[in-house]
């Protein structure tokens, strides 16, 4: 990957590596203090609190193996849960593929086309659970149905997974990735916020928040005790196969919400720590915003977003959201 991607990754490992827990009882106070201070530190709670809409437009790279995806992206947000993912991979003068993800208030929807990648696309592929932003995940090889992976794959998994309870699975599954996105940008959450403790490092010390939502897995943002500008993001995920059997009707590798081999999506395997390093903030409309976001487990990098273009409370068209 590039030089950006390496000094991204060294940074990740230094990170990793220096960082010292210390663990204290949970602070829900000092968390709901520390998160108003980096909420102060990014841009204010005026310019936040009047965040309706958002457009943001970038680059990405994502290894799996021996194997590099690059491309571009797309992501439209209309709070609370309308969320408008697409991809567009290829080259000039091959084939081009594009991807479109979409939750639109309770009802979800997707569509590929010219043979894009089978499984989930979002930001992680390659390891932990469904490859979305939140839990990383296989690559959904052999899922069947419209969304990717072998023709048939899938079709005896399909055919035994209850299709309102994929659809809610879907439903919840995008709403955390979009509770995630807005707080890794504008550090917006509803979900309980508490202290965990402080991390150590030779540069500089950290507080670590945890912010806890009603589904999905708990997250934790790391702080700059002195700036309160956030530094990374960590969550956990379980470590699973490539997705080569079962898989739903949207082509996901295992059990009825994408995750590996199975309903809990465990699959057997030990949870793992995907880790988000943000870094380059620029101001946009008053708000500082990372332009450069890498992602990956234990210290190794696996995939870079590039942001080239954030939009402020853009003027939304009425049909963004729906199919």
């Amino acid at each position: 990957m590039s030089n950006r991607v390496l000094v991204s990754l060294f940074a990740v490992l230094g990170v990793l590596a220096g960082f010292e827990s210390r663990p204290h009882a949970q602070d829900a106070e000092k968390g709901a203090s520390l998160l108003a201070e980096a909420r102060k530190a990014i841009g204010g709670e005026d310019k936040l609190r009047a965040l309706k809409t958002v457009q943001v437009n970038g680059s990405f790279k994502r290894t799996a193996g021996n194997n590099t995806l690059e491309g571009d992206f797309e992501i439209f947000i209309e709070q609370p849960n309308r969320y408008r993912r697409k991809e567009t991979t290829g080259s000039a003068g091959g084939p081009i593929g594009e991807r479109v993800e979409v939750l639109n208030g309770t009802e979800v929807w997707e569509e590929s086309s010219n043979g894009f990648p089978g499984g989930r696309f979002g930001f992680g592929g390659g390891f932990g659970r469904g490859g979305g932003f939140g839990d990383g995940g296989g690559r959904g090889r052999a899922g069947g149905g419209r969304d990717g992976g072998q023709p048939d794959g899938g079709r005896a998994g399909a055919a035994a997974i209850d299709p309102e309870r994929l659809r809610e699975a879907q439903r919840r599954q995008r709403q955390n990735e979009l509770a995630r996105l807005m707080l890794m940008w504008f550090l917006t959450t509803d979900a309980p916020v508490a202290w965990v403790g402080t991390a150590q490092a030779p540069d500089g010390t950290a507080d670590v928040i945890e912010v806890k939502p009603a589904e999905g897995a708990a997250t934790r943002v790391f702080l700059d005790s002195a700036t309160h500008m956030p530094l990374m993001m960590t969550t956990t995920g379980f470590g699973g196969g490539r997705g080569r059997r079962g898989g739903g009707a949207d082509g996901r590798a295992g059990g009825t919400d994408g995750r590996v081999g199975g309903a809990d999506g465990r699959g057997g395997q030990p949870p793992i720590t995907i880790e988000t390093h943000l870094s380059e903030y620029k101001a946009v409309n008053g708000i500082k915003l990372p332009h450069l976001i890498t992602r990956g487990v234990n210290g190794q990098t696996n995939e870079e977003w590039e942001l080239k273009n954030y939009r402020i409370n853009p003027n939304l068209k009425q049909n963004t959201f729906t199919k």
